[in-house]
């Protein structure tokens, strides 16, 4: 069994340690110690890293009751110096503490209970039972965290037996049986908890929720403490100072400036998507069926602007039938069409041309379009093409 540091002093960051077994499962490399400070995986909160003796430790995980330390490599049954990776240790501590003042602020401000928590690599959530929170009770939220963060409340730890643990007034039921391990930020909240924390709400730095979404029913709220807060601040500051070049325009005024850009871009883009019409309505003009075919090899041509210019130039063709082709690096891409007094079905045409490509297509009788990658030539499109005209007419 091994003695487990991380809760005996969540500020325990290195150790002599002797690993009692060692293995490999699917995962990797394990080590199994007399003690250890890494903390595993569990609660919402990911596992801690660091090194033993000359192996870096990648994960560790709970099994079956053993606490197995995933390494890059074979650790042999010996003792060794551990260390902790505890700068890592310092961010999950200041998140899962930050989460559990948030998670009581709004239960006792608003109503609203956390069903989950998550400490992902770059952002923090919780989801909220219910989606009424207001833009205005969020800031007063995250002000009054902040304000509580500010006073230095003692965290503590203590363990309880079960029976004792069902006449404290804990936030939630404790999810397991036996001991039950309590977390205490002083006044504000009780909860069962197995994971670490720091000593006080000052360690937690500061806190900011970032945004909110839906979700399945309630309220995912995300947000950041301490260093990952503080480094989130700089990325904004930094990409703002970049805008501010770029645009040409102080922090104040970068939504205006923003502003003016997309309704410069809308009223380009709809001018190009004009010129590109018109381009296409004098090429239409351009080509002429001969005996009522139509067939023409392009190069980088999307097949949107292959669709468009076979509407077109069928638009002016009613007996005449076409095939464009468009290349680009191996791709293939061909749009068959056929005005309203010409024969045939192009969905069988179109069999013929993805005989020669690993894609795929689809259409009706008079317009159909696929494509995919081929090594064949567009001659040999263009001969297939000719060929399956001659069987449907």
């Amino acid at each position: 069994m091994t003695t487990k540091l991380y809760y005996q002093d969540s500020e325990i960051s290195s150790a002599v340690v002797q690993v009692i077994d060692n293995g490999k499962d699917e995962t990797g490399y394990y080590a199994i110690l007399d003690q250890s400070f890494f903390y595993p995986e569990g609660g919402g909160q990911p596992a801690d890293t660091g090194e033993i003796g000359p192996a870096k430790v990648l994960d560790v995980q709970s099994n079956n009751g053993e606490i197995r330390h995933y390494t890059d490599m074979e650790v042999p049954k010996e003792r060794f110096s551990a260390q902790l990776d505890r700068q890592r240790r310092r961010d999950h501590m200041q998140q899962h503490a930050g989460q559990h003042l948030l998670s009581a602020l709004f239960e006792d401000t608003l109503g609203l209970k956390t069903q989950s928590f998550h400490l992902g690599k770059e952002r923090v959530t919780i989801d909220l039972d219910l989606d009424t929170a207001t833009k205005e009770q969020l800031l007063d939220i995250e002000k009054r965290a902040n304000e509580l963060i500010g006073q230095a409340l003692p965290i503590s730890t203590n363990w309880v037996s079960s029976e004792k643990a069902q006449t404290l007034n804990l936030r939630k039921p404790p999810a397991v049986e036996g001991d039950i391990r309590l977390v205490e930020i002083e006044g504000i909240d009780l909860n069962a908890c197995g994971g670490t924390h720091p000593k006080s709400t000052a360690e937690i730095g500061l806190l900011k929720i970032i945004s909110t979404e839906k979700n399945k029913g309630g309220m995912r709220v995300y947000f950041l403490c301490g260093d990952r807060a503080l480094q989130y601040f700089d990325f904004l500051l930094e990409t703002t100072d970049q805008l501010v070049v770029q645009l040409n325009a102080p922090a104040v005024e970068l939504k205006q400036a923003t502003d003016t850009l997309l309704a410069d871009k809308a009223t380009m883009s709809k001018t190009i998507k004009n010129l590109q019409e018109q381009l296409l309505n004098l090429e239409a003009k351009t080509i002429i069926p001969e005996n009522h075919l139509i067939q023409e090899v392009f190069e980088n041509r999307s097949i949107k602007e292959l669709q468009q210019l076979a509407r077109l130039v069928i638009g002016q063709h009613p007996s005449a039938i076409a095939l464009f082709i468009s290349s680009t690096d191996g791709d293939t891409r061909f749009v068959c069409a056929k005005g309203e007094d010409a024969p045939g079905d192009m969905r069988e045409v179109l069999k013929q041309l993805l005989a020669l490509t690993d894609g795929k297509g689809g259409g009706n009788v008079q317009f159909a379009q696929g494509g995919g990658k081929t090594t064949k030539s567009p001659a040999t499109f263009l001969s297939t093409f000719q060929t399956a005209l001659k069987k449907i007419m």
